[in-house]
Parts: structure tokens; sequence; C-alpha cells
């Protein structure tokens, strides 16, 4: 394949600004680096909230966006196996993960990659470095873990594995460790966006007995049921927290949800979600990416008797699993249709704003036809 000197790239140059299209420097590849030709870039919520410079913490800028990419092989530089053993040649699409410096506490001791001190984020990274999806090519470089896309996955079913999916198979796996979700259980999903729709249908695979999603959107709750819940609540058409919260003990027997899902990554959603939760229940908190603070008791807590954790990040293992969870269930729900609004990469901004207004379920921009 013949790799071009520079490539198109859409670059955050100022937060609350729109990015601007640059023409990029391909960088020099060494040994280990995989240079890919993007095929479809992903626009989630950590997308919108790192443009307008309100994340939980301040990436450096300038920078190109984009964490969640499906790219297409160009350039291997001696790597001849992914992740999982798989051989790995020219034209081959992959994922990747972050890049772990592999030698730190939470690598070596507690054997959680996704929690390391020093992490290089794709998506946040200069431009000169070549480390965000929302380009023409990408630079996947040496040290970053990669696996194999099936070849009976397509482009738009594999990217939500490339952020909202292996971030709930990393939640749900913790989850197990507290006891996980019991047969006959009750679960609810609050924010039925990427993350909260990998949510129901992971919840919807076990045995619990109901899968509640609560939205404001009427096609996004539709599309939950797609996804295997079983019951929805509309913000819309049930406005008051208060009166949510007793639809949900109504529909739970008056005990409330084993397991709640916080997936909206709206910061008042949390005080609401551990209404939703029976005593002893377990909160997964996997939406919230923002600085916003809201009031809290603490000693709700310890009323509830309540189990909270929440993981933001996965690591290959994560990738791995969530692209088999696909292989094996795609033909029961329709995952190739989370991703719903595909812009070219000039349009980029215009596919930040409809994922920030809430218009767009899943905002992706497609190169397949640069």
């Amino acid at each position: 394949m013949s790799i071009p000197e520079t490539c198109k790239a859409m670059v955050l140059e100022e937060f609350g600004k729109p990015d601007v299209l640059r023409d990029i420097r391909i960088p020099a590849r060494k040994p280990g680096d995989i240079l890919v030709k993007v095929q479809v870039a992903g626009v989630c919520g950590t997308d919108v909230h790192q443009n307008l410079g309100d994340l939980s913490f301040t990436p450096p800028i300038p920078a190109i966006q984009g964490h969640e990419t499906v790219g297409r092989i160009a350039e291997l530089n001696g790597v001849t196996h992914d992740a999982v053993g798989q051989p790995l040649r020219e034209g081959d699409r992959i994922l990747w993960c972050h890049e772990w410096c592999g030698e730190c506490y939470s690598c070596k001791i507690l054997q959680q990659p996704f929690m390391c001190c020093r992490s290089r984020g794709y998506g946040f990274a200069p431009p000169e470095a070549l480390r965000g999806g929302f380009a023409e090519y990408e630079l996947v470089t040496a040290g970053t873990d990669v696996v194999r896309i099936p070849d009976s996955v397509d482009d738009l079913e594999a990217l939500g594995v490339g952020c909202a999916f292996r971030s709930v198979v990393s939640n749900f796996e913790k989850l197990n460790d507290y006891g996980g979700i019991r047969t006959g259980d009750a679960v609810v999903v609050q924010g039925v966006g990427p993350i909260g729709l990998y949510s129901v249908v992971m919840a919807a695979q076990t045995g619990a007995s109901q899968v509640i999603a609560v939205d404001m959107s009427e096609p996004r709750l539709k599309f939950a049921k797609k996804m295997g819940a079983t019951s929805v609540i509309s913000i819309k058409e049930v406005p008051e927290v208060a009166d949510r919260v007793k639809l949900v003990k109504e529909m739970t027997n008056g005990l409330g949800a084993q397991v709640v899902v916080e997936a909206s990554g709206f910061a008042p959603a949390f005080n609401e979600g551990m209404e939703y939760l029976a005593l002893g229940g377990k909160y997964v908190v996997i939406g919230q990416s923002s600085a916003r603070t809201i009031d809290f008791p603490p000693a709700k807590i310890l009323e509830k008797y309540a189990t909270i954790f929440g993981n933001k990040g996965a690591d290959i293992r994560h990738f791995h699993k969530a692209l088999k969870f696909i292989e094996a269930h795609k033909d029961k729900y329709p995952f190739g249709e989370v991703v719903s609004d595909l812009y070219p990469l000039e349009e980029l901004n215009e596919a930040l704003r409809v994922m920030r207004e809430g218009t767009a379920l899943k905002a992706a921009i497609d190169n397949r036809n640069r």
C-alpha cells in the first residue's frame, strides 16, 4: 500500500471552539509501530467534553481527538500477531487500547493495566504524533495492544467496542466480583446512549427478571427494547424524579432494583439511581466523565447497604471479549445500528454538535470512501 507523506486531520486547537482541518505529516515509523488507514471513528461523550474543556482532567491541546477507531492496517513494521495470537497482515482491520507502561503497580501487581499511572492515551496526543481517530491515518505506536476484528463483524458493529462496549465489559466483570446479576434480579439502566445500550444487552443475557431502561429520548428507548430491555421509563412522560422512583418500586414489588447502571453522564442522575437501588443493591457508575459536582448525603450509602463502584477504562482483554459477544449474538441484536449518524471527516464539528445536543444515538466519522 502506498503511504502518502501527509494526511488530513481535524485538530482541537482551543477549548470551546470548532476543530480545524489541517494537513498533518505522517510520522516516521519505528519497529513495532502499526500505521492504519482510519475506516470509521466514533464520536462519544468524552469527545464532546474534551472539545468543551470540561473533562474531569485537562488534556493538552492542540490534539487530534478520537479514541474509538476501526483501522485497516497499512503498514506493520515487524508486528506479526495481535494480543490474542492471531496473525496480522496488511489489510486486516484492528482495534487497539491505550498504551500502558507495563511497569507500574497497576500493571505489574494489580494486573489492571487500564489503571496505569503512565498510560499514553489515543485521542489526546499532539497532532504531530498522529494518535487520534479524527484523521485519514493513525499511528498505533509500538507497545500498544491490538486485536484483529473478525471477518464476521462489520465496521459499525465493531466500532462500539473501541469505547463504550469495552467499558461495559470491564465494569460488568467488576460487577461479577461483587456477585454479579443474580437470577431473578431487576436491573435499571439510566441513560441508553451507547454505554447504556451495551449495558442493557449484557444484562439481558443474564438471568435478570427485568431490565428497565430510563431515558428522555423516545427513539433511544425504542432501540433499547431491541437490545433486550423488558420495560422503559420515559423522562418526558414521567418528568418528576419521585414519580420515576415510585414507578421503579411498583415494577419491582416495592423492592427497587438489585443492580443499577448509571450510563447517562448526567451528574444529578447519581442521586436518582441511589433511590432506585434495592437494599443491598449494587450501583455501577460508568457514564460520568465531566467535572460537574452534586450534593449527596453519604449516609444514603449506609441506609441502602449499597455497593458502589465504577471503572473508567478497559484493556485489550475487554476488547476481545466484546468482539466475541458480538460474534455470538449479532443475529439477535442490531449492534451495527447503534451507530446512527455518519459524517465525512470535514464535518466532525457537526457530529460533535448532534452528540452534544443528544439528537444522535451515536455519530461517527466515515472515511471508507476516501
